[in-house]
């Protein structure tokens, strides 16, 4: 079963939202599951939450590998690099229910807070982390 946020990342971009706005939203709710999460002594709400943190990582990690001409290749560099090391973290947290979750949450942070400083209140397309 498709998450909620990688559907909407995933069909929202053909809608009316820009696709930065659409990312803003994945990483809200991204960070809004994290914080869940890492609140919860539930394994299984804990797992279902890294595994969707690693899905959207994933799609943001493929949507940079290849040069589309619309993001800067050091952009794309930067974004595959974060993609890599979220996902690395994730991992070891998925293996280690003792790891704490604040170094992905601060991670999405940063992400959304340069997703929303765009002038016009972040809606020019193709300069987000996965401008595919």
């Amino acid at each position: 079963m498709i998450h909620p946020a990688l559907r909407a990342y995933q069909t929202v971009t053909e809608s009316a939202l820009t696709g930065r706005e659409a990312e803003s939203v994945c990483f809200r709710m991204l960070i809004d599951e994290l914080e869940a999460a890492s609140q919860t002594s539930d394994p299984h709400v804990r797992n279902r939450v890294l595994e969707r943190h690693q899905r959207l990582w994933s799609m943001i990690m493929r949507a940079n590998i290849l040069d589309n001409g619309l993001a800067v290749e050091d952009d794309r560099k930067l974004f595959v690099r974060m993609a890599d090391q979220a996902q690395k973290y994730g991992i070891r947290a998925i293996l280690d229910s003792s790891l704490s979750l604040m170094p992905l949450i601060e991670i999405a942070e940063n992400v959304l807070a340069g997703l929303e400083m765009l002038p016009g209140g972040g809606n020019e397309q193709g300069a987000g982390p996965a401008s595919a």
